[in-house]
């Protein structure tokens, strides 16, 4: 396993370095100092994961996340000092699959990347071999990639995980716990408010109007299922809108990034 880390702090890389070296000898370690060097080892190395920070001298991590998520589906987990949770929301929306606020215990970041390989292993492995066509989608997942209507869609890995589990189960409702469960792993189980922030992006990369969508239909109180791109069914779509979901619904959202227990051991 490659683990490509991208922050500007020597001292910092070379501690985490040892940090990998010690409880994960078998993962081959790969760093950059800078977004622009990041970037060209994200090219040329083929990482399994990328760690990346958000404070770079050249370029800021969530631009340089942008571009790798453009040509990679490689989850990337974002380390930052910045906690609010409009920039938590930034992160995730730029690609990134986890996001880590400093300081933390190294154990937490140890059990994160772990998590995000597990599944993606685990993706990797399962026998989904074949193209599903599905009216006018059409979802590959021998090269886990998605088009619409001939177009290559831009996917986070998240994003293509939750495609993925609509997918295997075609004109079926997946349920909300059904999908955290498999994607996020069983602590997310009963989070559904997570979900709907991812829901919210894939209908801004997929639907010709987000509001009434035909790809990812809603099932109130149920779960999603995908639907063929026909005439949608009254389903309207702003509700999986983070902003639209309330203060009390949108601070659920922020802890979900953050679920693990704060640093220090």
């Amino acid at each position: 396993m490659k683990i490509l880390l991208v922050d500007d702090e020597q001292e910092f890389l070379k501690v985490l370095s040892v940090v990998f070296q010690v409880y994960r000898p078998g993962y081959t370690l790969i760093t950059a100092l800078t977004g622009v060097e990041g970037l060209a080892k994200a090219e040329t190395e083929n990482p399994d994961l990328v760690v990346l920070d958000v404070m770079l001298p050249d370029m800021e991590g969530f631009e340089v996340c942008r571009r790798i998520r453009a040509r990679k589906t490689v989850p990337i987990i974002h380390l930052s000092a910045k906690d609010r949770e409009e920039d938590v929301v930034q992160g995730l929306e730029a690609g990134a699959d986890d996001y880590i606020t400093k300081p933390f215990s190294y154990r937490t970041l140890m059990a994160r990347v772990d998590a995000l390989l597990r599944r993606t292993r685990v993706t990797a492995s399962a026998d989904l071999s074949g193209i599903l066509r599905w009216g006018d989608l059409t979802v590959d997942f021998a090269q886990r990639q998605v088009s619409l209507r001939g177009r290559n869609l831009d996917l986070t890995a998240k994003e293509y995980r939750i495609i993925e589990e609509l997918a295997r189960q075609a004109d079926h409702v997946v349920s909300h716990k059904t999908l955290l469960t498999r994607i996020w792993g069983e602590e997310y189980h009963d989070e559904p408010q997570y979900l709907k922030t991812y829901i919210y992006r894939l209908r801004r990369k997929m639907e010709i109007d987000p509001r009434h969508p035909r790809y990812i239909v809603t099932h109130y109180g149920d779960g999603y299922r995908l639907g063929k791109g026909g005439s949608h069914n009254g389903d309207v779509g702003e509700q999986e809108d983070p902003e639209a979901l309330g203060p009390a619904a949108r601070s659920r959202v922020g802890p979900m990034v953050n679920d693990y227990p704060p640093p220090g051991g």
